[in-house]
């Protein structure tokens, strides 16, 4: 008897010893996860919070439960109908309570005392079973392997996910919102190289964009700040030399995050100014003492409503075309005075009686000097549709002084061909010089007579 229990006891002690090296091995492996390991009346109380990773990602289709049968209340649609997430990485913890007996790895298994989903995702006891069935007499350790069966997603089911819930939209936003919270936090104990300075950074010191380029927050600062207040927002963007060739620029949201609020103001403010200016129908309003620029408006198509324009500040109507009050889409523009009775003065013969009535009307050196305006305005106009042509992007009219016809926009920064007016591809503006049966072949520096 004396002999027996001294094998029991030094086959616990044995068994204690095994514990302790196991919970250590499992805390350098998975620090997070061991929660606590305290002693009690019937072993050691264990509790783990292991992390669900999901690799590659995969989405998760909530199917309600039936609800309770109710003749009073209507049931929303959202309610019965079951709702995807987007592909996740990563699921809510689980949290996993269990005692580790005396005898433990060596002649009991561990006995699971609870397992907790987070937002009660994961409703099956499925797991329970697979969990006690992983562990043999001839077993060295076994939380090892429980923790990397759970945290791996073995337990779930190949491919795209199926819950059942009672509340599927209140679950897939509890599922997303710990996606991007855990992604967030992976990213913050990340380094990055910043391609700027050339130095690695955590990720809680640096901004990933929307193209998932990633730079050190104070360079990407400091380099955008630098451009907002030179007046170049274009280069306000990831400076990647992919992205800055694609001619990428970042939205609102990126800017609010990176930049100063006085320089996310001004960034406002030149972005406005270059739509307008790069807005071909965008004219001023007529009154004297407002001129705000009017964007202009897309037209329906459908008699002359593409001409009526608004002040956004004075909120006058007026023609867009004539500058005049709005006279409707079906009414033409009258002629301006002076330009109705020039045009008749310059029909009429010298000597004519009406000729002369106009000159005593409104003085011969007055009409003389309109017909003069009246005739550079018609030799500039005969000279642009003679000299120029009209970019196809924004509308405004580039002369080409020397050079090949692959025309740049500087306006609207347009790829253009300038014999035919053809927009060209940015990444191949050549290959419509080289394409054969097009009416530009060989054509790249020809001149236009």
């Amino acid at each position: 008897m004396l002999s027996g229990r001294c094998e029991e006891g030094v086959a616990d002690e044995e068994c204690a010893m095994m514990q302790e090296e196991e919970w250590e091995v499992l805390k350098s492996i998975y620090p997070d996860v061991c929660i606590c390991n305290d002693a009690g009346p019937f072993g050691r109380m264990i509790k783990l919070e292991i992390p669900v990773e999901l690799s590659p990602a995969r989405s998760v289709t909530i199917v309600p439960s039936a609800p309770p049968q109710s003749h009073s209340h209507a049931t929303s649609p959202l309610a019965t109908s079951p709702l995807a997430t987007s592909p996740l990485t990563a699921l809510p913890p689980i949290l996993l309570s269990l005692i580790l007996p005396p005898e433990y790895p060596l002649r009991a298994s561990p006995r699971i005392t609870s397992l907790t989903y987070t937002h009660a995702w994961y409703p099956s006891s499925e797991l329970h079973t697979r969990l006690a069935g992983m562990w043999t007499h001839d077993s060295q350790g076994v939380l090892y392997a429980w923790v990397a069966f759970i945290s791996g997603g073995e337990f779930l089911e190949p491919g795209d996910i199926t819950m059942i819930n009672p509340s599927p939209l209140t679950l897939v936003s509890l599922l997303e919102s710990y996606h991007t919270h855990a992604q967030d936090a992976v990213f913050a104990e990340t380094s990055f190289p910043c391609a700027i300075c050339l130095c690695a950074h955590k990720g809680r010191h640096c901004v990933r964009l929307e193209c998932t380029h990633v730079f050190c927050r104070p360079c990407l600062s400091d380099f955008w700040g630098s451009c907002i207040r030179e007046g170049d927002i274009g280069r306000v963007g990831c400076p990647d030399p992919g992205c800055v060739k694609a001619g990428d620029e970042a939205g609102e949201g990126e800017i609010v995050r990176v930049v100063e609020e006085e320089e996310v103001k001004r960034w406002k403010w030149l972005r406005a100014k270059r739509a307008l200016e790069r807005d071909p129908g965008m004219v001023h309003c007529p009154v004297a003492i407002c001129q705000t620029p009017v964007p202009s408006v897309e037209d329906d198509g459908e008699g002359g409503w593409g001409r009526l324009r608004t002040c956004p500040r004075c909120e006058f109507a007026f023609c867009a075309f004539c500058r005049r009050t709005w006279h409707g889409p079906i009414s033409q523009c009258p002629l301006r005075v002076t330009e109705s009775f020039v045009m008749e003065y310059m029909g009429l013969a010298e000597g004519d009686v009406r000729r002369n009535e106009i000159e005593r009307r409104w003085g011969k050196r007055n009409v003389e000097r309109l017909v003069l305006k009246y005739e550079e305005e018609r030799m500039n106009r005969e000279w642009i549709e003679r000299c120029t042509i009209g970019c196809p992007g924004c509308g405004v009219q580039v002369e080409k002084s020397a050079g090949c016809n692959h025309m740049t926009c500087i306006k609207c920064k347009q790829h253009f061909c300038y014999l035919c007016g053809d927009k060209l591809s940015p990444a191949e503006p050549y290959k419509h010089f080289n394409t054969l049966g097009r009416t530009c072949f060989e054509k790249l520096f020809d001149v236009v007579e």
